[in-house]
């Protein structure tokens, strides 16, 4: 997070610590459902739905787990991942555990059609584990990354995507600068 790295920073670039320190976290929640299919009575036509905040709902979006990612539960159930908190929501991702699931099952009542209780349910939480790009984001990152010592990268959801796939890039594109200034010239 783009705080270790505003630690690390301020024993050798402490000027390139406070723009790091800046970059804001949310905390978000995910509670995982499973159900018997025949429990869901609305149609479940795709992967997952994102809610606009207009709806007014204390979770922001869930994913059909089962049906976007094959294996995930047997035939005749449903696996269901609900996400809750982020900066809309904050406050239903530090509801206790059991306040959460009553939240979830309320919604998943009103948007799925589902009165049964789930089979199991498990939360997972990530405190602070979302960063927000504020307005000038990547104007910030590319100044801190420019006045960085040589041999010192950063690569990271802090930075230039949130997403596993934009982690993974930005961690190959750091691994192969770091090579790149390894390597040593060849004398001729």
């Amino acid at each position: 997070p783009a705080s270790a790295a505003a630690a690390l920073l301020d024993t050798i670039e402490p000027g390139m610590a406070a723009p790091l320190r800046d970059i804001r976290y949310v905390s978000t929640a995910t509670v995982s459902l499973a159900y018997p299919s025949a429990a869901i009575r609305a149609p479940l036509e795709g992967f997952g739905l994102v809610i606009p905040q207009s709806e007014g709902r204390r979770i922001n979006a869930l994913t059909i787990t089962s049906k976007k990612f094959a294996g995930r539960a047997p035939d005749g159930y449903t696996l269901i991942r609900v996400f809750a908190g982020g900066a809309r929501t904050p406050e239903t991702a530090e509801l206790d555990d059991k306040a959460l699931l009553a939240v979830v099952r309320d919604e998943l009542r009103s948007i799925l059609q589902i009165d049964a209780a789930p089979l199991w349910s498990r939360t997972y939480r990530w405190p602070n584990g979302h960063p927000q790009y504020a307005i000038g984001h990547s104007e910030r990152v590319a100044t801190v990354e420019a006045r960085l010592p040589a041999g010192l990268l950063l690569a990271g959801s802090s930075y230039r995507g949130v997403g596993l796939p934009d982690c993974i890039q930005q961690a190959q594109l750091a691994a192969s600068a770091a090579l790149e200034q390894l390597r040593v010239p060849t004398l001729a």
